[in-house]
């Protein structure tokens, strides 16, 4: 039997009032010296424990229930939407719910910095991991690919996990000191082209070579809050410079850099959080690099509408779906969703996971 969250709430509660009081009897019994005091004692301390042990074994299923058929049950209802023939599922339907505000936003950047033959572009993303910055980063890669190159993966250079074919999001090559930092960037980049001994990162800056043969390289790196370190910023800056003037046969790169800050959203920074925000905002406005932030948390009226965009035109079946979806979701998750109807990312790309796994059979 499935179990809401406020059904397995309520269980945990009773059994947490029968386990005191069935511990408070056994104290009572142990001094009582009337016989028949210890009798109906005895006769009530044997019941508890009955519903105490039917209460776990409840407790014991629902949470089974919860975790291991969640997904299954998800799945279910998905398998029942209609989606449209026509409709191409891939890898941009697993992080592509509307953000309307910050993909207009990266889109007017891109658009001035081709015009002005920027061939180097910088995004810098800061947001909670529970609004998923780097699927925001991935995201605006595979646009990329859609509306800059109709589809020509040829003419985009990515690293992309083997299994999956995503983008991967690696770590910002850092190092101790700002020094360090840039030695290990160029390592990156002669390692990631694999450049020729007789190559160098410097060589390839002035001069294009070794040509590479793509219209647009796309990187995204990301970084804790907790691994920031003030130097990074005169790090960035660096970089910045050094891609500034490339060669004519340098192809245009696109740097995503994606920060992760715990409860940014929330909009009650620590005095760190703070620093590392307005050191990006400072460090871009004086580059015409861009900051794309703060991701906020969906409204649930964009989830269904990216349901009813895949072909699906029943209110209920998109109903459906959305209830075993919302009974699922954490018990904080939750709160926000009834709260102000309002959804984390991270919770979100789990049910576009299962509908593109849907669309893969």
């Amino acid at each position: 039997m499935f179990y809401t969250p406020e059904e397995i709430k309520g269980f945990e509660t009773q059994l947490e009032l029968l386990i005191r009081k069935l511990n408070f009897l056994k104290k009572e019994r142990d001094i009582a010296v009337d016989a028949n005091a210890k009798f109906s004692m005895d006769e009530e301390i044997t019941q508890l424990e009955g519903q105490v042990r039917d209460l776990k074994g409840t407790l014991s299923g629902a949470h089974n229930i919860r975790s291991v058929d969640k997904d299954s049950l998800l799945l279910d209802a998905a398998r029942e939407l209609n989606i449209d023939e026509d409709e191409e599922i891939g890898l941009l339907h697993l992080v592509n719910v509307d953000r309307r505000e910050m993909r207009g936003k990266f889109w007017d950047a891109f658009d001035e910095k081709e015009e002005a033959k920027q061939e180097f572009q910088f995004y810098f993303i800061s947001a909670c991991p529970t609004q998923m910055p780097p699927s925001f980063a991935e995201r605006m890669v595979y646009e990329l690919l859609v509306e800059e190159l109709d589809g020509d993966a040829d003419g985009l250079h990515i690293i992309t996990h083997e299994d999956t074919g995503r983008l991967r999001i690696q770590d910002l090559p850092v190092g101790r000191n700002a020094r360090k930092c840039q030695q290990r960037f160029k390592e990156y980049v002669q390692e990631r082209f694999r450049f020729a001994d007789t190559q160098s990162f410097d060589a390839f800056i002035k001069t294009g070579v070794p040509k590479l043969p793509f219209d647009y390289v796309a990187v995204a790196f990301e970084i804790n809050e907790r691994n920031w370190e003030d130097f990074l910023l005169e790090y960035l800056q660096w970089m910045i410079d050094t891609f500034r003037c490339p060669h004519q046969e340098v192809p245009t790169f696109l740097f995503f850099f994606v920060v992760y800050i715990e409860k940014q959203h929330e909009g009650k920074l620590t005095p760190a959080q703070k620093a590392i925000v307005d050191g990006l905002a400072g460090l871009s406005q004086r580059n015409e690099a861009s900051l794309l932030t703060p991701l906020l948390p969906v409204e649930e009226g964009d989830l269904r509408a990216w349901l009813m965009d895949l072909g699906e035109r029943n209110p209920n079946k998109v109903q459906q779906v959305m209830d075993v979806f919302l009974s699922g979701l954490r018990e904080e998750d939750q709160r926000l969703y009834q709260d102000k109807r309002l959804l984390n990312m991270k919770d979100i790309e789990e049910l576009q996971a299962i509908v593109y796994r849907i669309a893969s059979e």
